[in-house]
Order: C-alpha cells, then sequence, then structure tokens
C-alpha cells in the first residue's frame, strides 16, 4: 500500500507542484525501499543493500530539496518517476508480476536450448544438473525495464526520439537479462566457480556488468532524450546549491 501511496502523491506533486505533497512523495518512496534492506541482508546481497539504503538517502533528500527549494524541474522528473513506479508496482502486486515470471523461466530455457544446454522449468523453477534456480520477480529485469519506460513515456521530446530511447533501453534490458540469467544458472550448474559458484555468478559478476550496461543504456537514452538529461543535470545543480548555501 505504501507504494501505491507514494506513486499517486507523485502524480498529485506533479500535477499541483505543492512541495509539501513533493516532500511527502519522495520520503514516503525512500521509506519503500529501505524496508527492503532486511530481505538483501538476509540473502547475503549487499550490492542491493547498498542500493536500498542509497535509495532511501537520495529520494529522503530530494523530497527536503523540493521542501526548500521547489524548483520547476522536480515536478517534471517526479512525473517520469511516477510512471515508471506504477508500471513496476502493477507488476510487483498484481498477477502479471507472476506470469511475467513464467514467461521469463520459458524463455530462459529457450535461450540455454538454443545455445546448446538443456533447462527444464517447472513454473518459476529452472533444474539443470540437479541444481535448482527460482525465479523471482528482480529476474525479469522489471525494475530496470520500469525505469527507462517511464522515462521513454514521461520525458519531454519528439515521438520519433521517444520511440528511439524505448527501442535502444527496454528491449535491450530485456535480452540482456535473459543472457543473465542463462549465464547464472550454468554457472551454478556447472559449478564453474567452484562451491562458490552462485554468488560470484549472481551477486558479482552479473551485478558489475548489469551497472555497466546501464550506464552505457542511459547514455544512449540521454542522446535521444536530451531535455530529460538536462533537467537530471539540474536537479543535481539544484541539489548542491540548496545544501552549500544552508551550510553557508
Amino acid at each position: 500500500m505504501l507504494q501505491f501511496t507514494s506513486t499517486l502523491l507523485m502524480f498529485i506533486y506533479a500535477s499541483t507542484k505543492n512541495k509539501f505533497v513533493g516532500f511527502i512523495s519522495w520520503t514516503t518512496f525512500g521509506v519503500f525501499w529501505l524496508l527492503n534492506l532486511p530481505y538483501y541482508l538476509s540473502i547475503s546481497d549487499y550490492f542491493n543493500s547498498a542500493l536500498m539504503v542509497a535509495a532511501f538517502s537520495l529520494f529522503t533528500l530530494l523530497g527536503l530539496t523540493i521542501l526548500r527549494a521547489n524548483d520547476d524541474v522536480f515536478p517534471r522528473l517526479t512525473f517520469i518517476a511516477a510512471i515508471s513506479s506504477l508500471i513496476y508496482f502493477t507488476f510487483a502486486e498484481t498477477m502479471l508480476g507472476k506470469e511475467l515470471i513464467e514467461i521469463v523461466a520459458a524463455q530462459t530455457s529457450i535461450l540455454a536450448s538454443f545455445l546448446g544446454y538443456e533447462f527444464t522449468v517447472r513454473e518459476d523453477l529452472i533444474y539443470y544438473n540437479d541444481k535448482i534456480v527460482q525465479i523471482i520477480l528482480a529476474c525479469t529485469g522489471i525494475e530496470s525495464i520500469s525505469l527507462f519506460a517511464g522515462i521513454s513515456l514521461g520525458a519531454e521530446g519528439r515521438v520519433v526520439n521517444k520511440l528511439k530511447a524505448f527501442l535502444v533501453s527496454v528491449p535491450v534490458i530485456y535480452v540482456l537479462n535473459l543472457l543473465r540469467n542463462t549465464f547464472i544458472i550454468l554457472a551454478y550448474g556447472d559449478s564453474w566457480f567452484g562451491e562458490n559458484s552462485f554468488y560470484i555468478a549472481h551477486h558479482v559478476i552479473s551485478k558489475l556488468l548489469a551497472t555497466v550496461a546501464l550506464i552505457i543504456i542511459a547514455m544512449q537514452v540521454f542522446k535521444y532524450l536530451p531535455n530529460f538529461a538536462e533537467d537530471i543535470f539540474k536537479a543535481k545543480d539544484v541539489v548542491v546549491r540548496t545544501w552549500l548555501e544552508k551550510k553557508r
């Protein structure tokens, strides 16, 4: 419920530009991500654990900045964030998420077969060499897909450029995620890195490569949607200026 509340408040802030609503929407959004921290710590996913803390800190800072310096750039970026959130939570909180998980599991198996490996799929479980991997929502890439879909739909720009931004991000992320899943299952099933194969493949190598890939994709999206890129840098400048002036 917290996630949909924050998303609704984001849409209201983007429409009304009321700074208190903006503050509440972003801080609530930050709290939602922080609440995921215990789960990531429980599975020793320290990369995502750090990401949850960073997200909470960034979104809270953004909310406080809006309360202090309600620049026009923030409603525009909040509108994009609200679209991305709505897409993500629609999958995360409905049966669509389960459907997506099963589709990704099946397509991961098909990709493995194309590469010469045989996976057995049963709903959200993939079997390979007596090892079992469960595909969860995070394995679908929906977080990154939602982010870039929201940017493509909500950012200012020509329709053709928005379409190009969508094509160089969303389909690419989806395919790369299938490759990621296949790599992790093969590494785990064939013990490519010894007894810690799953951890190394999933938490180290895949995280690093995914970060690099998202940076490259973001640069391409910025190229097609320069107004969005300008808003990002302007928001950064407003945040820095606001809190540096406060210190003085």
